[in-house]
């Protein structure tokens, strides 16, 4: 199987129109590409303006027939009006010699893995639609994958089953960064009230399991860059705005 992952910035108060324009043209799309099993569109609950395009593949080739069709890339501009624009400017001197200040157009970043990365299939098709999806991503020393991967299955996994509504957890990789991904129901306690099951707690109780050889990545910092110490551990939380399942 094959993941991909389209991080967008978008305008925070077009939510529901963006999630409407989503399902209207990348999901009606997507539902007749071939390879395609999965497509969901995630909102970060605390920075409305992050969203993440999520869609399952059945295999790498296929995805890289998408991108060659061009369908890619007329999907992407579909939604162009949506995006927020960049910070930055481009300066232009037009015909009558005045300068013109033009917002750069802030495209969407692409990551993607292949699961065979980590000799195991932990996609699999489950039968609830997400409402919320946790991403946690850490880096592990080269000489310790194998002993984070063995961790994960035998600690991590039984770790995440044991919450309340849990549905789903996906571990990805790429060289030495790992992508935890998790989908829960709307029984999960999002927002962190006191007593709640809620997912910091989770991720805090997790790291505990895992060698000195990992650091997580602090995802709401401004430099992505960055570690997280034992006390600094963040990770990002997503709503489920929209996402279906394609049977083939």
């Amino acid at each position: 199987m094959f993941i991909r992952m389209v991080s967008m910035g978008v305008h925070a108060d077009h939510s529901d129109v963006f999630a409407k324009a989503y399902d209207d043209n990348v999901i009606a799309a997507l539902r007749h590409q071939p390879g395609c099993s999965f497509a969901s569109l995630l909102q970060n609950i605390r920075d409305t303006k992050d969203c993440i395009s999520l869609t399952i593949w059945e295999s790498k080739e296929e995805t890289d027939q998408y991108e060659k069709s061009g369908v890619f890339k007329k999907l992407v501009e579909s939604l162009r009006t949506f995006y927020e624009e960049s910070d930055e400017f481009e300066l232009k001197l037009t015909d009558d010699l005045s300068i013109e200040y033009t917002p750069i157009q802030k495209d969407p970043t692409l990551k993607q893995f292949d699961d065979s990365d980590t000799q195991k299939e932990y996609i699999k098709k489950f039968n609830v639609t997400p409402y919320a999806v946790k991403i946690i991503t850490l880096t592990v020393q080269n000489d310790k994958l194998q002993e984070f991967q063995d961790i994960f299955d035998s600690k991590v996994i039984p770790r995440f089953k044991e919450q309340k509504g849990f549905i789903h957890i996906i571990l990805l990789r790429k060289n030495n960064e790992f992508n935890i991904i998790s989908f829960w129901d709307e029984t999960i306690d999002l927002d962190d009230s006191p007593g709640g099951q809620n997912l910091s707690t989770l991720t805090r109780s997790i790291f505990n399991l895992l060698p000195a050889s990992v650091q997580w990545q602090v995802s709401h910092k401004a430099s992505r860059s960055s570690f997280a110490t034992t006390e600094e551990i963040s990770a990002s939380v997503y709503r489920c705005l929209t996402g279906e399942w394609f049977s083939k």
